[in-house]
């Protein structure tokens, strides 16, 4: 573009997913193909959360159309690596010609922010923006995106504990009654991490006279986006699925524990004031000539994959050490794989010497453009996909499903 070839912001080591605490390293680099006069050099680093929406009521005169918003801002700082920081009096230095390369390094506050999210009326969403500040001209900039992981940990009693559900009904209406419904669905446990599977078990007792033509497991994300003054949308996905073959009239059928995989997703977020996820499993029954049964189990995706118990039989060897698939995630280390955290199955450090850390996978619903309207002369690659931790060959557990009633 005009004297400047390429205009990039590199991450030292291709690393783009961080967790609260950690270090952001990198490079600014770009080529000059002419002499350039600038202010400055800078980088900025950003953290926010935004939603926007609107609404549209009436027909004709009396159509109004109604915008909601709110955003927060997590992150908001610069530093200037060449040249003049903003404001500041002096001389505008030039560039000649040539290969330039400037290392930064940011600070993510250890405090824990939400995950980086792409949704259909709102993000969440980290990048840095690299800036040639010219003096009475559009500055030009460059812009990379990075994931923000929330620690939200799956190893906790309540979440590593089965869950149920259970429906009785009379199916048919009050006039007609054909007869008695149960349903009783279970999950081995209330939270997974993306790459691992949800053990679903059912029993269902058909004492009607309609046949129940199939059965579907879902994995349903809810997002709700949050306007300023307290104005909610809500957007549901279906983020996997699966059938199972129906039940005669008359007849009752024990489906056996089978898994259903969850792709890369945003973990449950509480913690955003725009922007809040949760999923839940959702078994749809669906009934010959009446109405479908609906049952919904709250479920919690996290950021920490599921350490199963170890007997001491099946602990590593002493020194052994495994590769990780990924660059290992904060807090890890040589000794624990896994950050402290207190579990019912006593010190992880001691339990897991050696597990490595997950890899990280493209969310399953895709990315979007990083672009701003206030961007006027931006190079480089501005879409980005946020990428969650996957579990690489998650070994579905061979027990049997919890015992039936």
């Amino acid at each position: 573009m005009g004297k400047i070839d390429y205009f990039v912001v590199e991450f030292y080591g291709g690393k783009r997913t961080f967790y609260p605490g950690e270090a952001i390293n990198g490079t600014l680099r770009l080529k000059v193909n002419k002499e350039l006069k600038l202010r400055g050099l800078r980088i900025e680093f950003h953290g926010k959360a935004h939603v926007h929406w609107s609404e549209t009521h009436g027909s004709g005169e009396n159509r109004r159309t109604r915008h909601y918003n709110n955003s927060q801002t997590y992150i908001d700082t610069l530093a200037t690596l060449f040249g003049k920081a903003p404001g500041q009096s002096g001389n505008d230095p030039v560039l000649q010609p040539g290969d330039y390369s400037y290392p930064f390094q940011f600070l993510i506050p250890n405090i824990n922010m939400p995950t980086s999210v792409e949704g259909r009326y709102g993000y969440v969403r980290y990048w840095l923006k690299g800036i040639v500040d010219r003096p009475w001209r559009f500055d030009i900039t460059t812009k990379a995106a990075f994931t923000m992981l929330e620690y939200v940990d799956i190893n906790t009693p309540l979440l590593l504990q089965p869950c149920q559900i259970q429906e009785d009904r009379n199916v048919g209406c009050l006039c007609c009654v054909s007869g008695p419904l149960s349903i009783i669905v279970y999950t081995d446990r209330g939270g997974y991490c993306p790459g691992e599977s949800i053990g679903v078990s059912a029993v269902i007792n058909n004492n009607s006279k309609n046949e129940i033509i199939g059965l579907e497991i879902q994995l349903i994300q809810l997002t709700v986006f949050i306007a300023s003054g307290g104005k909610q949308k809500h957007w549901e996905d279906k983020v996997a699925s699966m059938f199972q073959e129906g039940v005669k009239p008359g007849e009752e059928t024990r489906m056996p524990m089978v898994p259903l995989p969850v792709p890369s997703l945003p973990p449950t977020m509480t913690s955003c004031s725009c922007i809040r996820i949760s999923y839940f499993l959702r078994l749809k029954v669906r009934v010959k000539g009446a109405f479908n049964s609906t049952l919904n189990i709250p479920i919690t995706i996290g950021s920490v994959p599921y350490r199963p118990p170890l007997h001491p039989a099946q602990y590593p060897p002493a020194g052994a050490a495994l590769t990780p698939s990924a660059p290992p995630l904060a807090g890890f280390d040589a000794a624990s794989a896994y950050p402290p955290a207190a579990t019912q199955y006593g010190d992880p450090a001691q339990n897991y010497p050696n597990i490595a850390p997950p890899s990280y996978a493209e969310c399953v619903s895709g990315g979007a453009s990083i672009d701003d309207e206030g961007d006027k002369k931006t190079l480089g690659d501005t879409s980005f996909t946020p990428m969650y931790p996957f579990v690489n060959n998650y070994q579905f557990p061979s027990a049997p499903p919890p015992s039936y009633p």
